[in-house]
């Protein structure tokens, strides 16, 4: 029997944004629950974060193929049948987001950037923690983005343990591994499938995308004085 082929399948900015992304978020919804280093850190990290996501977004435009935001998207009618797929234990290997997953990325990258867009604008209950554009706008609108970023983040508390449910079925009842290639950047291919080609873009050019996102989002917190 031929052995697996191993296969690269996500780039180093790929995996550098998903678990950059993941610590960030980890510490924003506890620091926002329990109040654990919420006024030394949460204003920052919540910029670090839309910092991410514009970093996303530009990656998704000159980024490596399968992280392309045309790669993020399918038919819904593709999604479910990967979760037929997933239900019969005949899931075939990806060299990407699978048809599903693509969507749950779009919902996540939406709420992150909903979350974090809504924290420059307002402060905290007691005024002591400011976004870097809280008084911008009326009070009526401040207090609606205020809401709108407790109750997104009580869905964003949803969405990731969700997320981390699915990762795990996916693993010990689809005998699927995402978390490994998100790491090395590789899998085995398991497959009958011919492998896709696949374009990886030069690490410069994210880096250059990170510099610039920095620099945009720099620019409205603040961050140069």
């Amino acid at each position: 029997m031929k052995e697996p082929e191993l296969v690269r399948i996500w780039d180093i900015w790929v995996r550098a944004f998903h678990w950059s992304l993941a610590i960030s978020v980890t510490f924003m919804l506890i620091s926002g629950a329990t109040g654990w280093l919420f006024f030394d850190w949460h204003r920052t990290i919540g910029e670090v974060v839309m910092m991410l996501v514009l970093f996303r977004v530009f990656w998704g435009i000159v980024g490596s193929d399968n992280a392309r935001l045309l790669a993020v998207f399918s038919h819904p009618r593709e999604a479910f049948s990967h979760l037929n797929a997933l239900f019969k234990r005949r899931l075939h290997s990806e060299r990407g987001h699978n048809a599903a997953g693509s969507w749950a990325v779009v919902l996540m990258m939406t709420m992150l950037a909903v979350q974090a867009g809504t924290g420059f604008f307002i402060a905290d209950e007691d005024e002591l923690i400011e976004g870097a554009l809280y008084g911008n706008l009326s009070g009526s609108m401040t207090d609606l983005l205020y809401r709108v970023h407790r109750t997104n983040a009580e869905l964003l508390q949803i969405v990731a343990i969700v997320h981390v449910v699915v990762v795990l079925v996916y693993l010990v009842y689809g005998r699927q591994n995402l978390i490994l290639p998100m790491v090395s950047g590789s899998m085995k291919w398991l497959s009958d499938r011919v492998v896709p080609q696949m374009y990886f873009q030069a690490s410069w050019v994210g880096a250059l995308a990170l510099v610039i996102s920095g620099a945009i989002v720099g620019y409205f917190a603040g961050w140069y004085g």
